[in-house]
């Protein structure tokens, strides 16, 4: 009986646990809410019969993603990039150049050298040029040299619902920079969760198929857009209750137990 309890008071601590997590980043952006995977643990029962099994408590496997779709928050910005859809955009770090991480928050900004970027400074995978041949990070070059040998100054970025890139130097110079692209995968609800917003890849979530936005099922790109997390925060605050709820009477049953226990063994 004993560990039965502590089985549920483990898994009542787990549920709490991951409600506070979605409850934090309700305003995160593209923050996707976890939800608590409970299993039931059995034994076989050697005493009476090899075919029958008695129940040992519940168990707590793996978050489960919840991969609905969050709402648009419009911010007008150049590089602030909504998904609607499927997908998620590649992301790399410098170090760690052979295993990409993967996000829906489109909250890019470029550096001094025009490296398209995110908050935390992981740089974002694209096509560059026109033909979409050659896949690296994306550089918006800051200026353009022109055939006088003058230079124009970067004034404008568009996005379009495909991704494609155009910068304008000067007042109407503008040049195809090259093209976004996203990920998806067989089984997305799968994904490692990395913090900060990122995904990793694993046995569970298979391997990423890459894409052009709008192109082969993949979703379209909201430039302008943020998506905001997709925590209903009045659900969360019910599941948050019931399972505090569940805790304390887990808790009480379980002092109970103990306090029985002692009062047997004192005599």
């Amino acid at each position: 009986m004993l560990s039965i309890l502590k089985s549920a008071l483990n898994a009542n601590t787990k549920e709490i646990g991951i409600v506070s997590n979605n409850i934090a980043n309700v305003n995160s952006t593209a923050f996707k809410k976890s939800k608590t995977n409970f299993e039931h643990i059995y034994s076989r029962d050697r005493s009476s019969s090899p075919s029958k099994f008695s129940g040992q408590g519940v168990g707590v496997n793996d978050p489960l993603l919840q991969m609905s779709q969050g709402s648009l928050k419009t911010t007008n910005g150049a590089l602030d990039l909504a998904i609607t859809g499927l997908g998620f955009f590649p992301v790399i770090h410098e170090e760690t150049l052979e295993t990409p991480f993967f996000t829906r928050d489109g909250s890019f900004n470029i550096t001094e050298t025009g490296e398209v970027v995110t908050n935390d400074g992981l740089k974002v995978m694209g096509f560059l040029g026109e033909d979409n041949e050659v896949l690296t990070n994306l550089v918006i070059p800051p200026n353009k040299i022109n055939e006088n040998e003058t230079t124009s100054m970067l004034s404008n970025i568009n996005v379009n619902s495909s991704g494609k890139i155009t910068a304008t130097y000067g007042f109407s110079d503008e040049v195809i920079i090259g093209n976004f692209i996203l990920a998806s995968f067989p089984n997305e609800t799968g994904l490692k969760q990395v913090g900060n917003n990122r995904y990793q890849i694993n046995a569970k979530s298979g391997l990423p198929n890459f894409g052009i936005p709008m192109e082969d099922a993949f979703g379209k790109i909201e430039s302008g857009n943020l998506e905001r997390s997709n925590v209903d925060i009045t659900s969360e605050m019910i599941t948050m209750l019931k399972a505090q709820q569940a805790f304390s009477g887990v808790s009480r049953l379980l002092q109970t137990e103990v306090d029985i226990t002692k009062r047997l063994v004192d005599g």
